[in-house]
């Protein structure tokens, strides 16, 4: 008997994207199949760019990055925020390709509130940029795996009864866990969502 492959997608809850293969020859269906992961934040974080090309003509007052790092410092003291908390990657900001001196300062912090506080400046010649630490704690990868793993499951066996079979044990599993991320915008945060592949016999 030639190999038969049947491709199915759709959608299951708007969010649940599932996508099976059936294999008449070696009796399988794979299923891959997806669900939330909830995720926390565990840290915040301010990235303060200070640039030399945006006030060399603007502001005459201010003449090197020594003089706009200290005007920033000053505007942060008046809101009572410890300046010797930054972190200074110079050769970060230099990377980035900018014509004229300047440094990237970060601020980490546990309190969301501070942060916020942080964002008050504005000051010509720096940047802000809000960024957040997230966590995936092992209850919530538990939690998106077991519906993922029901979601595929329910999903194969609606795709054995087309063909008049009934599902089998599972012969293989995998899955894109991820625990941790990098730093990353608040503002471009999206819905992670736990993904895995199953292989499942047929009867």
């Amino acid at each position: 008997m030639r190999k038969i492959s049947i491709i199915l997608l759709f959608s299951l809850f708007a969010i649940n994207a599932l996508q099976a293969q059936i294999n008449l020859e070696q009796k399988t269906v794979t299923v891959t199949g997806s669900a939330p992961l909830e995720k926390t934040i565990i840290k915040y974080r301010v990235k303060a760019t200070l640039s030399m090309d945006q006030v060399y003509y603007a502001d005459t007052r201010v003449e090197n990055l020594d003089q706009l790092r200290k005007q920033y410092y000053q505007e942060l003291k008046a809101l009572n925020i410890d300046t010797s908390k930054f972190q200074e990657k110079e050769m970060e900001y230099f990377s980035l390709g900018y014509q004229r001196d300047g440094t990237i300062l970060y601020y980490e912090t546990d309190s969301k509130e501070l942060a916020m506080k942080l964002l008050k400046t504005n000051l010509l010649g720096v940047q802000l940029q809000f960024q957040v630490k997230q966590n995936v704690s092992p209850e919530n990868n538990k939690v998106a795996l077991n519906a993922a793993l029901e979601n595929t499951k329910a999903y194969a066996m609606e795709l054995c009864k087309t063909i008049n079979t009934d599902l089998g044990n599972i012969h293989a599993i995998s899955s894109n866990s991820n625990y941790n991320d990098d730093w990353t915008s608040y503002y471009a945060d999206y819905q992670e969502q736990l993904t895995v592949n199953v292989v499942y016999g047929m009867n």
